[in-house]
Order: structure tokens, then sequence, then C-alpha cells
């Protein structure tokens, strides 16, 4: 017992220490890195089964090529980060549960110490699907809702059916209740013009036993490449940049990859069409290869206008980590 809370109290000033070191890396400008990223976001596959109106996928402006990320290249990657990484998605710009092996995927990350997340439409969360996550070990799971109406849902989530994937999450949230654990359940609407009216209630709805947290996720303008989805904004929603912009967090914090190893320096490098190296080698060989150091040196320096994944972001200004925390402040509501 006594040397257990021992060991919890040295894991946790490890973890404060390498939180230091990676905010000083940050304030201090340093463009290799000797520290690890907290977060780690795993493109399990780029195929997805809807149309969603705010996705640039889901608009057909994804043009680089679908396909499932490896299995072999998927546990290499975990093998290699696990030890340093609390935390990686599976996702990126698809759905999760279209990857065949997506339960092992999890299952491996939890045999590995690593918290694993996934977002989905549900649309394919069937009971035998729900039984497999459940029995996998997923950390937290985020089940998307865009909508308390019919109306509402299938104009923004286009060829989904409102009543099946309420139904579906409804399912998943009982089984979940029945078992007395399972992962950490997020229902969530995203807030943009089409859906604005319905949030209050939204949550009202959601507000139920099984649901941790009823998730208004804020709107993302994917850098503002593509006028269809920045006209989404809501008209409550209004963006407050700082007065001086500062270099983003996420090429110091956060590792993105693809699902063929493809490292990007986030999501809004939808079409990579600024591949930062590919990790086929290893994540932190990418990760401190020489197109993002470059890439970081561009921040520093504020020259971002051949980076259109960069140039007209707002986003960045989400996040700013501080030496004890690097988590996201994107706007709630």
């Amino acid at each position: 017992m006594v040397v257990s809370k021992v060991a919890r109290r040295v894991e946790r000033y490890k973890r404060k220490a390498s939180s230091v070191a990676k905010w000083v890396s940050y304030i201090s400008g340093r463009t290799y890195l000797h520290t690890y990223p907290d977060r780690m976001y795993l493109e399990s596959t780029n195929a997805c089964n809807l149309r969603c109106v705010m996705c640039p996928n889901g608009l057909g402006l994804l043009t680089r090529r679908k396909g499932l990320m490896d299995y072999d290249l998927f546990t290499q990657i975990i093998d290699e980060m696990s030890p340093h990484v609390q935390t990686t998605t599976l996702h990126i710009w698809g759905e999760p549960l279209l990857h065949p092996r997506i339960y092992d995927m999890i299952a491996y990350c939890r045999s590995h110490g690593l918290n694993s997340e996934i977002s989905t439409n549900a649309t394919l969360l069937s009971e035998e699907s729900s039984r497999e996550i459940l029995d996998a070990g997923l950390s937290t799971i985020y089940l998307c809702l865009d909508g308390s109406t019919r109306e509402t849902y299938e104009r923004v989530r286009r060829r989904a059916d409102f009543e099946q994937t309420r139904e579906n999450i409804l399912h998943f949230i009982e089984m979940k209740n029945k078992r007395g654990s399972g992962p950490r359940v997020s229902v969530q609407i995203i807030n943009i013009k089409p859906t604005a009216a319905e949030i209050e209630q939204f949550k009202a709805l959601w507000s139920i036993p099984g649901v941790d947290r009823v998730h208004v996720k804020a709107f993302d303008s994917w850098a503002n490449q593509a006028e269809q989805i920045s006209e989404l904004r809501a008209e409550t929603d209004k963006v407050k940049l700082p007065a001086k912009r500062y270099h983003c967090p996420n090429l110091w914090y956060h590792v993105h990859i693809y699902w063929d190893g493809t490292l990007v320096c986030c999501d809004r490098d939808y079409n990579a069409l600024n591949p930062l190296g590919n990790v086929q080698n290893g994540v932190m060989k990418a990760w401190n290869g020489p197109k993002m150091v470059e890439l970081r040196h561009k921040h520093l320096a504020g020259c971002l206008e051949d980076v259109p994944s960069c140039s007209k972001c707002v986003e960045w200004s989400w996040w700013k980590p501080t030496p004890f925390s690097s988590h996201g402040n994107a706007p709630q509501y």
C-alpha cells in the first residue's frame, strides 16, 4: 500500500516536471524538441458513410486517397508512443467504426496503458458494435447527434436517420449502465447556424444517467479554407482573437497522423497539402524532422502565407498552454 502511494506520487511529480519542460520548450520557441507530445491523434480511416454539411469530407473537399490504417503500423505507433502519451484518438477525418479492426485497436491501447477516444456519428453503433466497444476498454466516446429534432439533424448529418441514430445512442448508454462501467460518454452537438436554436433543448434532453457530459462543441472553421463551411458560424459565435497572434501550440503539444502514416500540423490540413513527414520510421523522428522544424520556425516568425491550413486559421486562439496545463480553451456553451 505504501509502495503504491509512493509510486503514484512519483508519477505525478514526473508528469508535472514533463509538463513544465514542454511549456519551457513552447514559450522559449525551441523548434527541435526533447519532449514528447501530450496527445496523439490517429486517423484509423478517412472513409465516412455520411455527408455532413460542416465537414470537408462530407462536402467532397477531402480529395486525398481513402484508406484504412494498417494494423501493423498502428501497433508500431502505439509501441513507441504509449510510454509517453496519455491519450490518443482513433479518429480524425472518418468514421472509426468503418475500420474492421477498430475494437482490436481500442484493446491494444488499453493493454498498453493508453487512454483511447473515438468520435462517432453513431449510425453504425449496433448492439454488437456497442458490446465490442465496451469489452475492448475504450476510455471516452463522443456520440454525435447534431440536433434535437429530425429536421435539424438530417439537414446537418446528411444520409443519417435521426430516430435510428438516437436509438443507437440510447441503447449504448443503457448497455453501459447495466454493466456499471464503461467509457466516459459525451453526447455532442456542434454550435452552428442550423443547430444554435436547439442547443438548450439538446442539453435538457441528454442530461440523463449514463451521459457524463453533454458537449456543445465549438464551431471549427477548418482554418477558413471553405466558404460554405465558414458561413455556418452561428451569429452569436463571435471570434475574439488576441491582439497579437502567438505560435500555435499544436506543433509543440499534439501529433496528428493520417491513416497512411503522414504527419500533418493538425487536422485542418485535411488534404495533407503540407505533409511534414511520415511516421513509418518513427513518430518522433518525423515530429522532429526538418519539415516540422521548419513549420515551427514559420509560426515563430509569423510567416504563414504559404501554409493554407495556418494562414487564415483562427482556431490557434482556442488554447494556450501553461506550466501545468495544456488543455485547449475552445469556447464553451
